[in-house]
């Protein structure tokens, strides 16, 4: 199968990225056993990316599975600004080897707890997030913006991710195909960049699997866009602690 076949041969990159991080980190470890606050930072970041490599191993090789939409999603409360050291873990260093400013920034009225699938909704940033300093030159800007909206139901928010750059940008034609399956865009900006060409095709069924819907703009040279827009449940946990501070001021 020629499909299998190029995205064995192209997968290195992506996995090869957490995994440099882990080897480099616990190097590191090794150095710096003396001083507590320098061990754990470098544990803490050894974890952050050996989570990564985990989530992309899972997904990489059972292609069917994420094709046939039987991706299962596992529900939990957690908080949206807890996504922030995770990102900023693996993020932050991608970005600054690139002498890259990377903004993480909070707008609109966001739950204080969510109920939804933690790790996917990190999957989704880290993979986007990962593209945008990938696809954007040394020196460059890349920002992840989410802001919170008041959803359709009582007990719902609306919550928007919005990763913006100023990178390379895609041709018009290439963003027809940008959500399929080992799809690439080569030209002269791009084509010594590695890369797998199935994790925009893996997060579109993440976003979708989570009921939510993504978007793209970009033009060459202009840098690009992705808003991914998700209806997501205030976790019960929140709603009962606004209830009690309520019930203190009444």
């Amino acid at each position: 199968d020629k499909l299998k076949s190029a995205f064995l041969a192209n997968m290195s990159h992506d996995i090869r990225t957490p995994m440099n991080a882990i080897v480099g980190f616990a190097g590191m470890l090794a150095d710096c056993a003396y001083t507590p606050e320098k061990v754990l930072d470098y544990a803490h970041k050894i974890t952050y990316s050996s989570k990564h490599l985990l989530s992309l191993i899972n997904d990489i090789l059972d292609m069917s599975k994420i094709e046939s939409g039987e991706t299962a999603l596992k529900l939990t409360d957690f908080s949206l600004q807890s996504l922030e050291e995770e990102l900023q873990g693996i993020i932050g260093p991608q970005a600054s080897k690139k002498q890259q400013e990377f903004k993480l920034e909070y707008k609109g009225q966001l739950p204080a707890m969510v109920h939804s699938d933690r790790m996917r909704i990190n999957q989704i940033l880290l993979n986007l997030l990962s593209n945008a300093v990938k696809y954007t030159p040394e020196g460059g800007h890349v920002r992840l913006l989410i802001e919170g909206q008041p959803g359709h139901g009582k007990g719902f928010s609306h919550v928007q991710f919005v990763v913006q750059d100023d990178g390379y940008g895609m041709s018009e034609e290439f963003q027809k195909q940008l959500f399929k399956p080992f799809t690439r865009e080569y030209n002269e900006d791009t084509r010594d960049i590695q890369g797998t060409g199935i994790g925009m095709a893996i997060v579109k069924n993440i976003v979708e699997l989570l009921g939510g819907n993504i978007t793209v703009v970009s033009a060459k040279g202009k840098g690009t866009t992705f808003t991914v827009l998700l209806e997501m449940a205030v976790a019960l946990a929140a709603k009962e602690q606004q209830v009690e501070k309520l019930d203190e001021h009444s």
